[in-house]
């Protein structure tokens, strides 16, 4: 019988109301996901091109085909999400069981050999690619966006709870892009620069994970278990019908390609437009800073007088317009910094608006087909944003070596320069608009009360059908 520590085990029992430690623990998770999320989305191809010296179409390649792999990884994760019964939880068990390969693979996947050649240099980073994204980061990241779920049924408190969780990503990211490029520059700007940087972020990350882990607990009883429970194949049929999640989960694809291809050319766009890559940290963090502005001092209260579709929508097009007005001055230093404000005012509604709205698919498949399938529907919403991350990777690296981009070049030929252009602030656009085409379909806020009033109808019927549901169930009023 495996050792149990009483210290970790989950308590279901804990009161309703979420508290601040846990909330700030909550978005930890995040901030841990982001520093190892970001510099693999937003500076592998930067380190594998100026530094391991490899092809770009090559590694776009291999991160667009590891990233399909990593899609179908998360319905696995799900799957074993729905059968995992742990004393620390469904969720929680996960992201104990992650923490040391989380680091381990950090480092890893900035250590590419010196001395194999490209094909085994190659090999090397589909290989290791893959255990680190579509393996590790899959089964710590999916169980903790899953978590939310379990925290809590109360629709305000989610969001509240994606506020802390965007927060979180927001100063890991800003961490990694304002911090990883100084410290390999000051570190010997090598690859051995870019290993050493890895094992401080995959250190800071874990210690995060571990916080998430201890604090945060699960509360939530899913629903009784049906006969066609086990068939998860007819479950993920029944998802694919839901709507709501398909809306979802296209917005959720295209705002996250869109990011991908801007950001995987932001390091390119800084050191050949405006003529410094360290200018990725400034800008990330003029945009980072007017996202938690507006996560803190605007998303609440549009979140209650728009709700979470039209809050998304507005902000989507304001990402629109920001961008389409680079191209107006792409070498103005200053043009950028406004651009970045506004984006990152934009960015702090989507994000937060479509991580909120996951949990709502969550209980609308409930209330649709009397099953509730926390890891199922977060990994297939999962499943989007990992191929949206590759297919940006692949767009990105294919327009420019497209455009005849030459790794490490001095100056780049004005084909290059229009291709860099292209990818960081022309496409990117176009994909907003589609995500805002399918979310204009999107009806579930209106009836979301409806929907929770009903399922908490069920569940006491249930409690009084079989009462020893309510053992599990029925929080304390005073224990915290």
């Amino acid at each position: 019988m495996a050792l149990v520590i009483k210290a970790f085990v989950n308590r279901p029992d804990k009161n309703p109301a979420i508290g601040l430690i846990e909330k700030i623990s909550y978005g930890l998770g995040d901030f841990s996901s982001q520093l190892l999320l970001t510099p693999v989305s937003m500076l592998f191809m930067y380190y594998a091109t100026e530094y391991v010296n490899i092809g770009m179409a090559e590694v776009g390649f291999i991160m667009m085909l590891s990233r399909v792999f990593d899609g179908v990884s998360d319905l696995l994760v799900g799957y074993l999400i729905e059968r995992t019964k742990s004393p620390y939880g469904k969720t929680r068990a996960w992201i104990l069981r992650m923490i040391i390969p989380y680091f381990i693979c950090g480092v890893a996947i900035f250590s590419v050999p010196a001395g194999l050649s490209d094909w085994l240099k190659y090999i090397y980073i589909f290989l290791v690619y893959n255990l680190t994204i579509t393996v590790v980061y899959t089964s710590i990241n999916l169980p903790y966006g899953a978590l939310s779920t379990l925290m809590t049924q109360d629709s305000y408190q989610r969001s509240v709870l994606v506020i802390f969780r965007m927060l979180g990503a927001t100063a890991g990211g800003t961490l990694v892009m304002m911090g990883v490029l100084p410290l390999v520059h000051y570190l010997g700007n090598d690859q051995m620069a870019w290993t050493i940087t890895a094992a401080v972020i995959s250190a800071i990350a874990c210690l995060g994970f571990f916080c998430t882990f201890y604090f945060c607990h699960e509360r939530v009883v899913s629903a009784p278990v049906s006969a066609e429970r086990g068939d998860t194949l007819k479950a993920i049929k029944k998802i694919m019908c839901n709507k709501y999640w398909v809306m979802l989960t296209i917005a959720m694809l295209f705002v996250c390609a869109a990011d991908i291809v801007s950001g995987n050319a932001s390091a390119y766009y800084c050191r050949y437009y405006l003529q410094d890559d360290t200018l990725i940290g400034t800008l990330a963090a003029i945009s980072n800073i007017c996202k938690v502005a507006g996560m803190i001092l605007i998303v609440p209260f549009m979140l209650k007088q728009l709700g979470k579709r039209n809050s998304l929508m507005l902000a989507a097009a304001v990402i629109v317009g920001a961008n389409l007005s680079r191209t107006v001055a792409p070498y103005s230093v200053e043009l950028n910094y406004v651009i970045s404000a506004l984006c990152g005012l934009g960015s702090g509604f989507t994000y937060t608006c479509l991580f909120a709205m996951i949990p709502d698919c969550v209980e609308y498949s409930e209330y649709r087909d009397h099953e509730r399938h926390e890891g199922l529907v977060y990994s297939s919403v999962s499943f989007a944003s990992k191929v949206a991350g590759g297919l940006g990777v692949l767009v990105s690296s294919l327009v420019m070596n497209f455009g005849g981009y030459v790794n490490g070049a001095a100056t780049q030929t004005a084909q290059a320069m229009d291709a860099i252009l292209a990818a960081h602030t022309i496409i990117p656009p176009l994909m907003f608009i589609i995500a805002i085409v399918a979310l204009s379909f999107y009806q579930l806020d209106k009836i979301y009360d409806d929907v929770i009033k009903e399922l908490k109808r069920r569940h006491m019927a249930d409690v009084t059908a079989q009462p020893e549901l309510a053992v599990a169930t029925v929080p304390a009023k005073t224990r915290d």
